[in-house]
């Protein structure tokens, strides 16, 4: 749970009212003309996609993308397995956001917007919760529904947050509320399948891919690269299931795969 060191109002007893939330995320994209959290959608797929290369072998996809802004990750997704499987594979993308869904052009692409968790029904190949478990108060629930549409062979890919070592150490308020609520890092991953009791393998758990490149913004990312390099070191070099002593991360990724 994230709680300003320094501000009693967002403690973890105040959680943002609904109507505060449905307020912020009206606006939520507003100084950008992109829908989505991160710098190209594209190379966050390829990164996805090279941790659920067995989507290339199926017939079709169903992919849950809750929180994608636009749905644009989801969508690229789908091409970068096609592209993975040298041919079309036909898919359907249930989008779950405030947002309205891009428009694909793509034959094989079907996409349905929903406001709330909810509304979706079946289950699905992928289920992508990107930049959207740290906004919600009641993120267990959120996360029970949709482990729920999950069946044997279905992937999660998560990122979050994992701020609060970096505003612990500087001893500054945290900036994030009320948009961010929950801060997500290596040890809740750690014990994502025992906490929630799954049948799955964890089979990613690290720092999470930098939002931008170098060309938007370098000193940003040089930085990113900078905070989150010794964590990586540290993975590569311990066994399995080992955790980093570094964590000024700020922010950390998981794939999950369903049995």
């Amino acid at each position: 749970m994230l709680a300003c060191p320094k501000c009693d109002a967002c403690s973890a007893s105040r959680m943002p009212t609904p109507q505060a939330l449905d307020n912020y995320y009206a606006r939520y994209y507003a100084a950008s003309d992109r829908r989505v959290t991160m710098g190209e959608p594209r190379r966050f797929a390829r990164h996805v996609a090279s941790f659920v290369s067995d989507l290339q072998n199926r017939a079709a996809l169903r992919i849950l993308d809750f929180g994608g802004g636009d749905g644009s990750l989801a969508v690229a997704i789908v091409k970068q397995v096609c592209r993975m499987a040298g041919e079309t594979i036909p898919a359907a993308i249930d989008i779950v956001d405030y947002e309205a869904p891009v428009r694909v052009a793509e034959d094989g692409i079907a996409v349905v917007h929903h406001r709330e968790l909810k509304d979706i029904r079946g289950t699905y190949d992928l289920i992508l919760a990107s930049a959207i478990l740290e906004h919600i108060p009641d993120a267990h629930a959120a996360v029970s529904r949709l482990v729920a549409a999950a069946v044997a062979g279905t992937f999660m890919y998560a990122r979050t947050p994992f701020i609060l070592p970096i505003a612990q150490m500087l001893n500054t308020v945290d900036m994030t509320y009320p948009a961010h609520v929950h801060d997500m890092g290596c040890v809740f991953w750690g014990k994502f399948i025992q906490t929630f009791s799954l049948s799955a393998d964890l089979v990613r758990s690290a720092p999470s891919l930098i939002e931008t490149g170098l060309q938007e913004a370098p000193l940003r990312t040089i930085l990113a690269y900078v905070l989150k390099l010794p964590a990586r070191l540290e993975l590569g070099l311990q066994k399995a299931g080992s955790l980093p002593k570094w964590k000024l991360v700020g922010g950390w990724e998981a794939v999950i795969r369903f049995r």
